[in-house]
């Protein structure tokens, strides 16, 4: 632990930056690893090398801060010549751990030995590579002292962050997954983090996965990756299997904890679409798989996926009061209690396993559920009535079958999660008591998403639920807003990734609409968006946390895909057309 006096700029661990410069050298770039022609290396191609200038001989206070701020971005990342504009003791203590993304820095400031540098557009990742936030002006200011050491300027005290500029960054980073386990063992979470790009991709997301949950997500997500293990100098992959051969103690390992720990690796790296099978040792010794295979399938952590359900890529709409189900060119009524008969239905929602339905009626008041399919004369098909209120929006569910229930009111809105049939009020930190509109909740359970309107207009507030190991919801916590619209209300919001959201705003009201994804975690840098224009009267999206499966922006009797700008038509007017969820 530094004992370097508390810096201005305060900063969390970062885990993946510790992962790739330990022991103060910069990353291999040679090594096992195989397969050249794989998406990472070629994102890596594209980022040209940049190697570090050193200190020069009579250097100024300035050019020194300067030249340490430029040898922070080499590339492969190394800090070796950054040490060289520390001290002897700085350098020896300081490895920078998290890292501090900005647009341009503001003229520095010279105050005796101390220059001061204000960030623009400053970000800060957390100690897992994962956004945090964007850093407001008074914790965007770098502050550097400096002392004479063998006739040199040098720095005593560096922030303990790899600070560099989000032009380089959004070049040399990639935003992929970290997958943990939810309290209650049954659902794969992904944690969104930055990951350099290039040949110790792979690497670098088990080296992040091994250290575990960051501190702020422990009563989110939990993890069955044994403590204190280490990747080593790379993950070799050959034919497509990686060989993860862990350093550490080999512990005693339950059946039921290795194949989670194998889910969480598996689907932690088939993000390196390379790889498709891995084989696992701890310590030198193999860890028995599944069956006693010789390999695990990255594909058999689809077991514990929340988003691939019976229901992908089915769309459920109301015709003419009734619940009507297919693909576009064959929408028929369901066979169930919702389909049998025409209801007075403003919105529906079905669950992700494709076995409940809650429906709002057209006075807005009454929330109610019954089976998707039944048999007629059992009375288990019955549609009964949940809960009555004031004024109820589109319910949510997740794929764990809890209901989630915005209700608006006088005195703003209420937030409410039904398990079984008890319905129970949650306070949300910029939810609860405001002009909330719409909620979705991810199919993990472990995220809400509120559309909310204000007084200078529309804004995305994002949360985290915190659930107990029977997955009853505990309290929701670290609220925060993730965009915002100047004057103008949002007309609908929709899951389009695991952590990603689809909002859908007027351009022109009735003419013009247009559609921009945004992610769940807030980050502005170094993530792929889509924005795009669509033109008629679209009245909401269609679209679930799959990669596969369309996101529509939805009019009455025709669909726009997004992603390729095709039209198309529905076989009759459809209302509420979506997906479960």
């Amino acid at each position: 632990m530094s004992r370097r006096r508390p810096m201005l700029l305060r900063l969390g661990l970062g885990l993946v930056a510790a992962a790739l410069l330990a022991g103060c050298v910069g990353l291999p770039d040679d090594g096992p690893v195989v397969n050249a022609d794989v998406a990472g290396e070629r994102d890596a191609d594209r980022a040209s090398s940049i190697d570090a200038r050193p200190p020069q001989p009579g250097d100024s206070r300035l050019e020194i801060v300067n030249g340490f701020l430029e040898a922070m971005m080499a590339w492969p990342i190394s800090t070796s010549v950054a040490k060289e504009y520390l001290t002897d003791d700085a350098a020896e203590e300081w490895a920078p751990e998290s890292t501090i993304i900005y647009n341009d820095l503001a003229a520095p400031r010279e105050d005796g030995g101390t220059v001061r540098i204000r960030l623009r557009d400053a970000a800060l990742l957390d100690e897992s590579g994962g956004w945090e936030s964007t850093l407001p002006p008074d914790r965007s200011e770098l502050e550097f002292q400096l002392t004479i050491e063998d006739g040199e300027f040098r720095i005593i005290d560096p922030t303990d962050a790899l600070v560099v500029r989000s032009s380089w960054f959004q070049q040399r980073y990639r935003q992929a997954s970290l997958y943990f386990f939810d309290p209650t063992a049954q659902v794969l979470v992904p944690e969104p983090v930055f990951v350099p790009v290039g040949r110790t991709f792979a690497t670098s997301l088990v080296s992040a996965l091994l250290a575990g949950p960051p501190r702020r997500l422990r009563d989110i997500v939990t993890t069955y990756v044994p403590p204190r293990l280490t990747v080593g100098l790379s993950v070799p992959v050959l034919d497509g299997v990686a060989s993860l051969d862990l350093g550490g103690d080999a512990p005693q390992i339950r059946s039921d904890q290795a194949s989670r720990m194998l889910a969480q690796l598996a689907a932690t790296l088939r993000q390196e679409p390379s790889i498709t099978a891995l084989r696992l040792s701890i310590g030198g010794e193999e860890v028995e798989l599944p069956g006693h295979a010789a390999l695990y399938d990255v594909g058999s952590a689809d077991a514990f996926d929340p988003s691939d359900t019976a229901s992908t890529g089915v769309l459920y709409g109301l015709r003419r009061g009734r619940l009507v189900v297919g693909d576009l060119g064959d929408l028929r009524p369901v066979d169930g209690p919702f389909g049998w008969e025409s209801r007075d239905l403003a919105t529906v929602a079905v669950a992700p396993k494709g076995d409940l339905v809650a429906g709002v009626t057209t006075d807005l008041q009454q929330v109610v559920i019954g089976p998707l399919r039944a048999v007629r004369g059992d009375p288990g098909a019955e549609v009964t009535t949940l809960a009555i209120g004031e004024e109820f929006t589109r319910p949510t569910w997740d794929a764990s079958g809890r209901l989630w229930l915005l209700e608006r009111g006088p005195d703003g809105a209420r937030v409410m999660v039904v398990h079984g049939t008890k319905v129970r009020e949650i306070e949300v930190e910029g939810v609860t008591g405001q002009d909330a509109r719409r909620i979705l909740v991810s199919r993990d359970g472990t995220r809400l998403v509120a559309l909310v309107t204000g007084p200078h207009g529309d804004r995305m507030v994002a949360a985290r639920i915190a659930l107990a190991i029977n997955g009853r919801v505990g309290q929701v916590v670290e609220s925060t807003v993730i965009w915002s619209l100047h004057g103008q209300r949002a007309i609908d919001i929709a899951w389009t990734g695991v952590a990603e959201v689809a909002v859908l705003t007027p351009a022109r009201p009735g003419e013009l609409f247009g559609v921009e994804t945004v992610s769940a975690d807030g980050a502005t840098v170094g993530v792929d968006t889509l924005a795009t224009m669509v033109t008629g009267r679209v009245t909401g999206l269609a679209s679930e946390p799959y990669a596969d499966t369309p996101v529509y922006a939805v009019a009455r009797d025709w669909l726009i895909d997004i992603r390729t700008g095709e039209r198309l038509a529905t076989m009759a007017p459809v209302r509420e057309l979506d997906y479960a969820g």
